[in-house]
């Protein structure tokens, strides 16, 4: 790389050429890459490049969290800004901006999405965009409008992690009709610079799915989804009041995750005659006593409700208090089992529709945002956000739905989902031909 009399020993192989060039045409170019393609460093280097060649004048770089922006300039950036003269560039840590010649690089992260707002850019790039694009209220509401008031041209990378606006970004650019867009898919076996033999060695451990996602980038259905039908169970109007008193015959349970500073304490309420949610408080930032007290003030509310409490870590000492505040209250310690089976249930009665929930944005985004990810070493099943991203609803929700029962309807056999079918033949005895199916059609399943 070249740039009037500055050289700089980098040299992009085939494929980061052919993304790069393209970046200098289209607008829009989506990048769905397996691990170890070369993507990331070679868009670290081409900012450089862009910087002092003077292509663009304001520049960001968009990242899940801040910690591997600092990882990323200590070693993608810096390494190679080393060599130029210290008058040509300089880092700033707070905030994170990267200054190159005339040209100034914003680095922001999806865990503040407020900081993205506000400002317009003509270069940018959105890494670990599986993951960032799984936050739509970022994209609509950030990203998008900041490209309005210039010629951007965006380079949007990462390992899919399901279907959603990082595949509709990527179908666009595979419509020759749509001449902003170009969609490059990149593997590790692009990448001369990696031993190609061992990532062979270690397909042949890997299951079909992860080799499809992780190796070759490719968007699955449904990866990683563990609750279907959110948008279905998620129906109940936030703002009727008058539907959220409690009953004086009506039992109620509370499901409470706890948070002090980066997370959000959670607060939800079901009613355990009909499985709807009738309340849910989220804060954080909070002293102590104020979190025991508004516990304790909305269980006194719902007539003394017992407290599903994550007890685990910061929990134990606010369980013990509570107790002593005369608080009904049940201490849940979490382990990678019981938050199995935790999750399990919930999302089982959410695909079955066993609970209503209050329509609020930040729980159907979050409940659509969980996922799983599976040990390729051990086979087990890990629950959890993904990276910058909170779980503070699911669990509460996970906690309160554990305490409800299922409530008993008659519904028709023809009208059963394929699970609650399922469910029916193991819960009676199975008929011996078809028409004693037939006889039965108006057989009760939980619903």
């Amino acid at each position: 790389m070249k740039t009037q009399d500055i050289y700089l020993p980098i040299e992009n192989f085939p494929k980061q050429q052919e993304v790069f060039d393209a970046i200098r045409k289209y607008n829009y170019v989506i990048v769905p890459k397996g691990r170890r393609s070369g993507f990331t460093i070679g868009a670290a280097h081409d900012f450089i490049e862009a910087a002092l060649n003077r292509e663009f004048k304001q520049g960001l770089w968009g990242d899940v969290v801040n910690s591997n922006i600092e990882k990323y300039i200590g070693r993608l950036f810096v390494p190679a800004l080393s060599k130029l003269p210290q008058r040509l560039w300089k880092w700033q840590k707070n905030p994170h901006v990267l200054y190159i010649a005339n040209s100034v690089i914003d680095f922001r992260s999806a865990e503040r999405p407020e900081s993205w707002e506000g400002l317009g850019y003509d270069k940018a790039i959105l890494n670990e965009a599986g993951i960032i694009l799984k936050d739509l209220y970022l994209y609509e509401h950030a990203i998008k409008p900041m490209l309005w008031d210039s010629n951007c041209h965006i380079m949007i990378g990462g390992t899919p992690k399901g279907k959603g606006k990082f595949f509709e970004l990527y179908e666009r650019g595979l419509d020759p009709t749509q001449d902003k867009y170009k969609s490059i898919r990149m593997s590790p076996f692009d990448n001369p610079y990696i031993n190609h033999q061992r990532i062979y060695e270690d397909l042949k451990d890997m299951s079909e799915l992860a080799v499809k996602q992780e190796i070759y980038g490719e968007f699955l259905d449904d990866s990683g989804v563990v609750f279907r039908g959110i948008s279905q169970v998620a129906v109940l109007d936030p703002n009727d009041f008058e539907a959220q008193k409690p009953l004086a015959d009506h039992m109620y349970v509370i499901g409470c995750d706890l948070a002090k500073l980066e997370d959000f304490t959670v607060i939800v309420v079901y009613d355990r005659e009909t499985n709807n949610q009738m309340l849910q408080i989220r804060f954080n930032k909070l002293e102590w006593p104020y979190i025991r007290q508004r516990i304790k003030d909305v269980s006194r509310k719902y007539g003394n409700a017992l407290v599903m409490l994550d007890s685990t870590g910061v929990g134990e000492p606010t369980y013990d208090d509570l107790v002593r505040m005369g608080v009904p209250v049940e201490g849940v310690k979490f382990t990678n089992t019981l938050k199995s089976d935790l999750i399990n249930k919930l999302a089982n009665w959410v695909e079955l529709r066993h609970i209503k929930m209050l329509k609020l944005d930040e729980t159907i985004q979050e409940f659509n945002n969980f996922s799983y990810d599976m040990s390729e070493k051990t086979n087990r099943v890990f629950y959890g956000a993904p990276v910058g991203f909170h779980d503070d609803i699911v669990i509460a929700h996970a906690l309160a739905v554990h305490s409800l029962q299922p409530k008993y309807q008659t519904k028709p056999v023809a009208q059963m989902a394929v699970i609650e079918r399922d469910l029916y033949e193991l819960t009676h005895k199975r008929a011996e031909d078809y028409e004693e199916y037939e006889d039965n059609q108006y057989e009760g399943v939980y619903v």
